[in-house]
């Protein structure tokens, strides 16, 4: 099954979907620059430029995926994933996502609609005030949650 990341044109989702790419399997990625869209797409990644305010065109790329990545940081690199959650969230009901992981400052308050399962990663420290930061641990952490999927 595909595995989605979303931001995959800020450095963290992108070194992610690189990374998951070459673990081999389908990866499909969300950019809000079209010019990030040719490295993804030479490593494999099938790539839609959109940014998550549209939850049509984000629910097609999300559709037949188990996993998605939820790595979106804003227009401007410079939010959290949580700052996007609400269109996130409307994007992935009705498809047959059954497992999100995301990177938040905190886990989210409200609860998700239907049955997911939430992997919630915490920043690190290094990285907080720093978003075009991607810590290597990270990145692994967050491309073995996608591996559980099994």
């Amino acid at each position: 099954m595909p595995v989605v990341v979303t931001g995959a044109d800020q450095p963290l989702g992108r070194a992610v979907a690189l990374e998951l790419a070459l673990s081999g399997g389908e990866v499909r990625a969300t950019v809000r620059d079209r010019g990030a869209a040719g490295v993804l797409r030479a490593a494999g990644v099938r790539v839609a430029v959109s940014d998550l305010s549209d939850p049509l065109r984000l629910g097609a790329v999300l559709a037949g995926a188990h996993t998605v990545l939820h790595l979106d940081r804003g227009p401007d690199g410079r939010g959290s994933p949580a700052d996007t959650w609400e269109w996130f969230l409307e994007a992935v009901e009705g498809t047959d996502v059954q497992r999100i992981v995301t990177v938040l400052p905190q886990p989210p308050t409200a609860s998700l609609p239907g049955e997911y399962e939430l992997i919630v990663r915490p920043f690190p420290a290094e990285a907080v005030d720093r978003p075009g930061f991607a810590a290597p641990t990270l990145i692994r952490d967050l491309v073995e949650a996608d591996r559980r999927a099994g």
